[in-house]
């Protein structure tokens, strides 16, 4: 178990029904999986995680409408 606690890698948001959840990496980099905002540690590899606040950078904004008349917008 890796007793250091190391920041966690933000790597973006998911919008799903108008609420928005940050998605975050394991800081380690043998392991590097998708970690939750109420882990402790990395359930992989043990990793001890702490959570800063998400950076204020620019995103790209995908919508998809799906039936007839698709519509994409990047």
């Amino acid at each position: 178990m890796k007793f250091i606690r190391k920041p966690a890698e933000y790597t973006g948001y998911t919008l799903y029904h108008g609420e928005k959840s940050n998605e975050w990496r394991c800081p380690n980099k043998e392991c590097g999986f998708s970690v939750s905002e109420e882990y402790i540690c990395c359930p992989y590899c043990g990793q001890k995680i702490k959570f800063k606040e998400p950076p204020k950078v620019n995103m790209v904004t995908i919508s998809i409408k799906t039936g007839e008349n698709l519509n994409f917008k990047i």
